[in-house]
């Protein structure tokens, strides 16, 4: 081959190697667009929020026994009635407490007499020794008689009262107006006095929910409260069916001291339960309102992404594209997490689609209100916690 079909040869291979090149990057997929749902971060004046898991308590709650020793003779109630304050609930045999009130009597009677007698005879030495007749010592003596024969009637009186008191023991009756408990005592059963529980009973309105706080917390809530007096009201419960308890209670009772071991503090809060809704032993969800943050950054919860212990939302910027920023976290609000760093409020959150998102893709983002995460539906990945 001579030089110039050599050249000629070598040029039309380059054309072809650089057509090939060029129809390759014009033929070459453009990377597609994902819609996504996005919001607007909410900047405002928030109140922080505080939740704790608490469990439901009776505010009066006693353990029923009986004062004495017998056998129960009869049972006035079953289990789980609700008994007014004062209602009969059980008698124990009565007949041994009886006879011993039938002794006093004789006893006290018997006493009584001697004193009858006592008084007499020192009355009449008493006489004697004013009229000279007998001794100072002989009237002293009588005198003496007398004292004894007092305090014995005494004692058998208080017997006697004793006595009484324990037949009167043997009618259990409710100290107040409650529920009793399904682990009652049958008839024929033998009880030790102030040992063998009968039944337990707890009032069922108004009812305690005790959970524990940091001590942090505690105080951001007494801030909050100041205007109340630092008193915490207005406090929300949660059912764990998710619903709302129709009625607010407020925190009547705090520990006097910060746990050593947890370092919380135990609280406990009265709600209204008119209805019988709230038992013990029930598990519940406080909600408090301590303090108010201003200028707080808010987004939602969905926007929220976690990767290796740290949290995340995707931005959306200008052009479309979206870039990861790091956040920290503070309280719940509602739907929303509340921003301590990483945000300035200003920039526009990826709500739903997160999962189909990189650090190089591209959006056609469709903006959504605070007011539509209730009815947006969720398929992101987002973290539901921050801490």
């Amino acid at each position: 081959m001579t030089g110039k079909k050599k050249a000629i040869a070598v040029g039309m291979a380059l054309c072809f190697l650089l057509g090939a090149a060029g129809c390759s990057k014009k033929t070459a997929p453009q990377a597609g667009t994902v819609k996504v749902k996005a919001m607007q971060a909410v900047k405002r004046d928030t109140p922080i929020t505080y939740e704790y898991t608490g469990f439901v308590e009776a505010k009066d709650q006693v353990s029923i026994k009986s004062k004495v020793t017998g056998t129960i003779v009869k049972k006035y109630v079953n289990g789980g009635d609700y008994v007014e304050a004062g209602q009969l609930l059980y008698e124990i045999d009565p007949r041994s407490y009886e006879a011993n009130v039938l002794n006093a009597q004789a006893n006290l009677a018997n006493a009584q007499a001697a004193l009858a007698n006592a008084q007499r005879d020192a009355a009449r030495y008493q006489s004697l020794y004013e009229q000279g007749a007998v001794s100072r010592q002989t009237a002293d003596q009588y005198n003496t008689a007398l004292e004894q024969a007092r305090a014995s009637a005494n004692a058998y009186q208080a017997l006697l009262a004793s006595s009484q008191v324990s037949v009167s023991d043997t009618r259990i009756t409710a100290p107040f107006a409650g529920k009793i408990d399904t682990n009652t005592l049958a008839e024929g059963e033998f009880v030790t006095a102030n040992s063998t529980v009968l039944t337990t009973l707890s009032n069922s309105n108004p009812m305690r929910v005790r959970f524990s706080v940091s001590e942090s917390d505690y105080l951001d809530m007494l801030k909050g409260n100041a205007d109340n007096g630092n008193q915490l009201r207005d406090i929300t419960l949660t059912l764990a069916d998710g619903s709302t308890y129709p009625y607010k209670g407020y925190v009547d009772q705090v520990d006097r001291s910060v746990s050593d071991t947890t370092g919380t503090l135990t609280l406990k809060a009265v709600f209204d339960n008119p209805d019988n809704l709230l038992l013990p032993g029930m598990f519940a969800n406080i909600s408090l309102v301590g303090s108010t943050a201003p200028n707080a950054v808010l987004v939602p919860q969905r926007a929220v992404t976690d990767l290796m212990y740290k949290h995340y939302v995707y931005i959306v910027n200008s052009d479309g594209s979206v870039g990861m920023k790091e956040v920290q976290l503070g309280n719940r609000i509602g739907r929303m997490w509340l921003v301590k760093s990483g945000l300035d409020g200003t920039e526009t959150v990826v709500v739903e689609g997160v999962q189909k998102l990189n650090k190089d893709s591209k959006v056609d983002a469709t903006m959504i209100t605070e007011a539509d995460l209730d009815t947006a539906t969720d398929t992101s990945t987002g973290s539901d916690s921050a801490k």
